[in-house]
């Protein structure tokens, strides 16, 4: 059966339930960090890991005595083959890219209850999110509202990536410092969207070079809104001026004082366009993620025009 490669690695016990495996897609990465999850997890459960090379299909040991495998190899060994692994009560991981030649292989394993097929693409945000969610399940943490959407936004939409990610993520001391998760997570891309919200008086010319130089994938997009939705909660979360103050990162230092101007700049009216128009742009773009550019322009110049 085909199902989601994020649901094992939610819950790795899962794969307990299957023969056999065909991990492919067109995420390398993706695809190889799976199967690495995948033989551990076997090999935890007591499987002993053993590589298939062509011309070398060893399976039917008759000195294996009570041992258990998992298989592992990049070039197919046929349906038979597979069978006579899955009748020895062992687990055969193949992976290979997606190609027109593989397609057959495909069906073979999407047909069957037993076997699964794993297809490994770039993450959408929902899929990322589950990912997230898994993790914080497994680790039993804790993130604000703002620092999850905050975090959600900017991990990386390759597999192979965000793992290490949250890897990095599990050593801070404070997980819901935002200035920490961008230091450990990508620092200096982070660093210029975080400074672009403090460039929004910028001229329309200024504002259009820096987009089509900086915000060129979802993820520069969602990295850059991010920064807008934190400053703009925090604006609309401060009952006057002093608790803003208090509230205001002690990183943002250099910032702090164009803050406070915005916030004496806002009056309830602005605040609910404000807020209105950070809901409406986030909805648009996870309708049409292809038109991230020009939603986040249109964002950008309606945002200026509020607050003017």
């Amino acid at each position: 059966m085909k199902i989601s490669p994020e649901n094992l690695i939610v819950d790795e016990g899962l794969c307990l339930n299957y023969k056999s495996f065909f991990i492919t897609g067109n995420d390398e990465g993706y695809i190889f960090s799976l199967m690495d999850l995948l033989v551990k997890s076997f090999i935890n459960n007591g499987f002993i890991k053993k590589s298939l090379v062509e011309g070398n299909n060893d399976f039917d040991d008759l000195l294996r005595l009570e041992n258990k495998y998992v298989y592992v190899c990049e070039k197919y060994i046929g349906n038979n083959s597979l069978e006579d692994i899955e009748r020895n009560q062992d687990i055969l991981i193949f992976y290979q890219k997606t190609s027109p030649k593989n397609k057959t292989i495909k069906q073979f394993f999407s047909n069957s209850k037993e076997r699964v097929l794993l297809e490994c693409y770039e993450l959408d945000q929902g899929r990322k999110k589950n990912i997230l969610n898994g993790f914080i399940k497994k680790y039993n943490l804790f993130f604000e509202k703002n620092t999850y959407w905050f975090l959600l936004s900017v991990l990386d939409n390759r597999f192979a990536i965000l793992n290490k990610e949250l890897e990095k993520i599990l050593l801070l001391e404070n997980k819901n410092d935002t200035v920490g998760l961008a230091n450990v997570l990508n620092m200096e891309r982070l660093a210029e969207a975080n400074k672009f919200f403090f460039k929004i008086h910028l001229g329309g010319g200024d504002i259009t070079s820096f987009l089509n130089s900086s915000v060129n994938s979802l993820s520069d997009f969602y990295s850059h809104f991010s920064y807008f939705k934190i400053y703009s909660h925090l604006l609309f979360e401060s009952e006057s001026k002093s608790d803003l103050e208090y509230k205001i990162p002690k990183y943002l230092f250099r910032e702090k004082q164009s803050l406070l101007n915005l916030f004496d700049s806002l009056n309830e009216n602005k605040k609910n366009l404000l807020s209105s128009l950070v809901f409406k742009t986030e909805k648009l773009v996870r309708k049409n993620p292809t038109l991230f550019k020009s939603l986040f322009f249109r964002f950008v110049l309606n945002y200026k025009k509020i607050i003017s």
